[in-house]
């Protein structure tokens, strides 16, 4: 049976080579879950992801204030002498029929 140190060394060469458990244990003569075992149970699992946190705090004096709409201005399109007022929410097949129309018009 391997020591410590000769599954501290495998579980560092299988964090290294990139390659899930099984295809690291391959051929050898220990299975992939003695390695995962054994890393997990002696803390070689890896690198840990950072953990963060954040503050929240409630504020309840921004309830009490009114919420303002957005306001998407309108678009003006003018060809050939043509003004066309496009609107939030237009239909573009619409739009571009009107302005195929508009520049055949005006011989563009």
């Amino acid at each position: 049976m391997a020591d410590e140190a000769t599954w501290a060394g495998r579980v560092a060469e299988w964090r290294a080579s990139g390659l899930t458990s099984p295809e690291f244990c391959r051929g050898k003569d220990f299975t992939a879950g003695g390695l995962r075992h054994w890393a997990h149970t002696h803390g070689l699992t890896g690198p840990q992801p950072e953990v963060r946190l954040a503050r929240v705090v409630r504020v309840s004096s921004l309830r009490s204030r009114p919420v303002t709409p957005v306001v998407v201005p309108d678009l003006l399109v003018e060809v050939g002498g043509a003004r066309i007022v496009v609107r939030p929410g237009f239909d573009r097949a619409t739009l571009g029929g009107v302005l195929d129309v508009v520049m055949a018009r005006s011989g563009r």
